[in-house]
């Protein structure tokens, strides 16, 4: 059902081939001006035996993105993959702008207001470090990390040394694609059932982290 709704969306392209029990699907963009398709940039997942492996692919180089054991599992990843690689919802460019004026350590509480109107504070934090949020955590040199802590406590990288506001920028970015997976993209999971540890898989690939 996943790969069917894949193949209903006029922006892509859909490939897939099958050999001695191995299958390989590959999802291409579109050029807008005139419907052909982009051959140099794919998302691909590779079953192999029993294994699932997906990829992105430039240039016919693949890249490793995550290696699946369950198959539904796999497919739920390849479609919300491409959905954020091809056809992503794009951040407010005037928020956006409002960031940029933003420039010193002194402009922090200015940003959390700015963050708080687009967003909404579940999203992010500044002053502590909270789960299942992008976080903006101050270094000694008045740069800032920012990074994605999981309900499990594990933390995933997402951007090192940045100063303003990049940083505050960085963290409105990837805030808006946890807030887009958790209002919009969760829902539509619901019907699959799946395990908290599931969901937290998916939604990493979603944040390409």
């Amino acid at each position: 059902m996943i790969i069917e709704k894949l193949k209903k969306d006029e922006h892509l392209s859909v490939q897939i081939t099958n050999s001695l029990g191995n299958e390989i699907i590959s999802v291409y963009g579109k050029y807008i001006n005139n419907n052909s398709v982009d051959l140099d940039t794919a998302i691909r997942l590779k079953k192999i035996d029993l294994n699932w492996t997906l990829y992105e692919v430039q240039r016919d180089q693949e890249y490793l993105i995550r290696e699946f054991s369950d198959e539904t599992l796999a497919k739920l990843s390849l479609y919300l993959y491409v959905s954020n690689h091809f056809n992503p919802v794009e951040p407010d460019d005037v928020v956006i702008e409002k960031l940029w004026e933003l420039e010193s350590d002194s402009d922090l509480e200015v940003a959390d207001n700015c963050l708080a109107d687009a967003l909404g504070s579940q999203y992010y934090s500044f002053r502590e470090s909270r789960i299942d949020c992008i976080n903006l955590k101050l270094r000694e040199d008045n740069h800032y990390d920012i990074y994605y802590l999981s309900p499990t406590g594990e933390i995933a990288m997402i951007s090192e040394d940045r100063k303003l506001p990049n940083a505050f920028i960085v963290v409105y970015n990837f805030g808006f694609v946890l807030k887009q997976f958790k209002e919009v993209i969760y829902p539509q999971l619901i019907a699959y059932d799946l395990s908290p540890s599931q969901v937290e898989l998916l939604k990493r690939v979603y944040l390409k982290k």
